[in-house]
């Protein structure tokens, strides 16, 4: 891993780093908003009609930004070239613009999935420079990524993956606004939403597995002492995240987002395309790691294993099935909180490697139990009240009385509480350690 505060070209993914912290940082502090929106007794402290605004902060900071930016700061660490310039200045702009118009509450809350929006210029201006800057520097990284698809190192074959991925998804970007450009007036409201960022959102979650996969195996170099063996079909099966990313792609030319057709199709394609290769490299990660002596202290060693359980979790959720109710968000968010927790390990890791002290050591030891018990029982207590028909993007309590169903959102908010605190702790040691981390030998 390359050091990213090298005092060459590299510098400029010190930028990334740190935008990607606060982009996290601040879509955790909306998230606990939502949070507390939805627990018994807390709810009635906060206004509901802001609910929906910190939702789509939320969910734009926290899970899409804060994902695309780690994308872009593993490629600076683990690829020889450098980042393009004209990248970053964009993608700041954008993050700034989006939550500068979810903080203020401007503009209508459409909860569609995957980019929940707010019908407000400023919105929308703040996706699409945000979008622009990720794709020039994602495609900066093309050629180098070609040639780390064969790579032995699985590291850099996951983010050469990756490229290949953020490229698909580029075009489902351009293919979709061209699809659907116009009609956000015609009559179709938040359906027009649902559409446009429907194939984009699915592709995204390929583009999710490929940095699962770089982040788990960097996260497994701790244990195993950097001595890392894989089958050789594993390469096989990081190629066919993208085949499949671009297979989805190609069903919209002919099926319209709406269409069952195309749902059933996407669940097939994310069963076989998705989910196989990530529970190979499950596999594999744990017939080897299983050999080794498991270090509570290490923050690498309780990211992989929290990681790793939480994703299965959610995929769980995933194959057990659900109604449109909190099972959903359980689902989505044992995917996107695995990835998230991985790269919290992969990011200590970094700051490790550039040779800086970690301030608060210790909480940063403490951070991935406290975030892992977090998300656990988030998810746990949403996928409960789910299955006693709690319904989604609800705020406060008034539609049930069901004392189970109390007790699961009860547990899901002890759940958000923990989870908002571990992020915050991980925010605070990573952002202490880049301003004020000294030179380690």
């Amino acid at each position: 891993m390359r050091d990213v505060f090298a005092e060459t070209g590299p510098l400029r993914a010190r930028k990334w780093l740190v935008l990607s912290v606060a982009s996290l940082g601040l879509g955790g502090a909306f998230a606990f908003l939502v949070g507390m929106a939805r627990a018994p007794f807390a709810e009635r402290l906060l206004p509901h009609d802001y609910f929906r605004h910190a939702l789509v902060g939320h969910v734009n900071l926290a899970i899409v930004f804060w994902l695309l930016l780690s994308a872009v700061v593993l490629w600076a660490a683990n690829f020889r070239g450098e980042n393009p310039r004209a990248g970053f200045p964009l993608a700041l702009l954008g993050t700034a613009l989006v939550a500068f118009s979810a903080l203020f509450g401007s503009g209508e809350a459409v909860l569609n999935n995957y980019v929940p929006v707010l019908v407000n210029p400023l919105f929308f201006a703040g996706l699409a420079v945000f979008f622009a800057g990720f794709s020039i520097s994602s495609f900066g990284r093309v050629r180098e990524a070609y040639d780390g698809l064969s790579s032995d190192d699985m590291v850099k074959n996951g983010l050469s993956t990756a490229v290949f991925v953020s490229a698909v998804l580029f075009a489902a970007v351009v293919v979709s606004s061209f699809f659907f450009a116009g009609k956000a007036n015609g009559g179709e409201g938040k359906h027009y939403y649902e559409k446009l960022f429907w194939t984009p959102g699915h592709i995204q979650q390929f583009l999710n597995g490929s940095l699962l996969v770089a982040a788990w195996y960097t996260l497994a170099r701790t244990p195993l002492k950097g001595g890392i063996r894989f089958w050789g079909f594993l390469k096989t099966a990081n190629k066919s995240l993208i085949f499949s990313a671009a297979l989805l792609l190609a069903l919209l030319f002919f099926l319209d987002p709406a269409d069952r057709r195309l749902k059933i199709g996407a669940e097939i394609i994310y069963g076989a395309g998705l989910g196989i290769p990530l529970f190979l490299h499950i596999a594999n990660i744990t017939r080897q790691t299983l050999r080794t002596r498991f270090d509570y202290k290490s923050p690498q060693e309780a990211s992989l294993a929290f990681s790793m359980v939480i994703y299965l979790f959610g995929v769980f959720i995933a194959y057990a099935g659900f109604q449109n109710d909190t099972r959903v968000p359980a689902h989505y968010h044992g995917g996107v909180t695995a990835l998230t927790l991985a790269l919290m390990g992969c990011y200590h890791e970094m700051l490790k490697k550039g040779g800086r002290e970690i301030r608060f050591e210790r909480l940063a030891r403490v951070q991935p139990y406290v975030y892992g018990t977090g998300m656990l029982l988030f998810i746990a207590g949403l996928f409960v009240s789910g299955l006693l028909g709690a319904p989604r993007k609800t705020p406060g309590v008034g539609f049930t009385e069901n004392p189970v169903v109390l007790f699961s959102l009860g547990l899901m908010g002890v759940g958000t509480l923990l989870a908002v605190l571990g992020g915050a702790a991980f925010v605070l040691y990573a952002a202490a350690t880049l301003v004020n981390g000294r030179r380690g030998e």
